[in-house]
């Protein structure tokens, strides 16, 4: 913030830049907000444009907008925006890592494998280059972020904290932190630990309560259930007054029995707060032993976590059309990558 006011010749004109950045202007097109002077000196200093570039934008039948964000290096990641259903306000999910190193077998970035970790500037990026497609859309107000693309933002906890700073920053992004999500698999409970001073809402991505189970979706699990629910469990203490949100993605014949309900059940009553749970259908990558649970699985399921005190509700699906729904992100060249791999095997 003092750097750039100083660039730009006083604090006013470093407030007006960032108030210009939050909407989505590059800073030499923002006259109306930071006035000619600043204008002038931003394209002196060639700030017209940043060193990333938004290569392709696609748009599914829900009104759900993906972007392919291209890096100063090449690398490329995939940042989506969301419309609620009744048009109030935008969502956009953003990634932390370029691929990531998690595995998680239903999901298409864990088979990109890890490439490298975004910087805290990457990251800040994806939410100007959102407001600015949102804007040009005439989406509704972006007023929400997700931590849930592509990565383990617990694998990049320095740049997603720096980031946060930022975005919660009332001279800077200016979100408040109730409207911002951080969601993990929980590498471990030292990494859960580093949540503690987050300025978000926390969300755990524990897809099955047992320990085989989880295993299987996501193999680089290398902690007991117990072990990753007590350290969120001790985060949420320190945080005080908090729900903890819970995302299960539903598989048909893997975690989706009744007795998987009960060992989730089991598992979440015990956390500080009333535990909230959304139950995600699966969206297809393509994984030929993977189908979507049925509708009325997921409703049973719903009724037991229920049944056991916890909220849950059902997660609709958005932008499966365009491969930008929960799970399906990954870049082309990555998902060209893939494909060879498999035809390999």
């Amino acid at each position: 913030m003092q750097e750039l006011a100083h660039h730009l010749s006083g604090l006013g004109r470093g407030r007006a830049l960032w108030k210009a950045l939050s909407q989505g202007y590059f800073p030499a097109e923002a006259d109306h907000i930071i006035g000619a002077g600043g204008m002038r000196e931003a394209k002196h200093k060639n700030w017209g444009s940043f060193g990333w570039e938004v290569t392709k934008e696609s748009l599914a039948n829900c009104g759900t907008r993906k972007l392919l964000l291209r890096m100063e290096d090449g690398a490329e990641i995939e940042t989506v925006l969301i419309p609620s259903f009744d048009g109030s306000r935008t969502t956009v999910c953003v990634s932390s890592q370029v691929g990531c190193n998690r595995a998680c077998s239903f999901c298409a970035t864990g088979r990109m494998g890890f490439i490298r970790n975004l910087s805290a500037d990457e990251i800040l990026a994806q939410v100007f280059y959102a407001r600015r497609a949102a804007r040009l859309a005439e989406m509704p107000p972006l007023d929400n972020i997700v931590f849930m693309g592509m990565g383990e933002p617990l694998n990049n906890a320095q740049a997603v904290k720096l980031a946060l700073r930022q975005l919660t920053d009332g001279n800077m992004f200016a979100f408040g932190r109730s409207h911002i999500s951080v969601s993990t698999v929980g590498p471990t409970p030292n990494a859960i630990r580093q949540m503690v001073d987050m300025p978000a809402r926390l969300a755990w991505s524990v897809h099955a309560a047992t320990d085989d189970v989880r295993k299987q979706l996501v193999p680089t699990t290398a902690h007991t259930m117990e072990e990753l629910r007590d350290a969120f469990a001790e985060v949420l203490l320190h945080r005080g007054k908090e729900h903890l949100f819970v995302e299960v993605t539903m598989l048909d014949g893997i975690n989706d029995s009744p007795d998987h309900a009960q060992a989730m059940v089991q598992l979440l009553s015990t956390l500080p707060g009333r535990t909230r749970v959304n139950l995600l259908p699966y969206n297809d990558i393509g994984h030929l032993s993977y189908r979507p649970s049925s509708p009325e699985t997921i409703e049973e399921f719903q009724r037991i976590l229920q049944a056991g005190g916890l909220v849950a509700t059902v997660r609709s699906t958005r932008g499966a059309g365009e491969a930008a729904a929960c799970g399906q992100l990954a870049t082309l060249t990555s998902k060209h990558r893939a494909a060879q791999g498999s035809l390999q095997q």
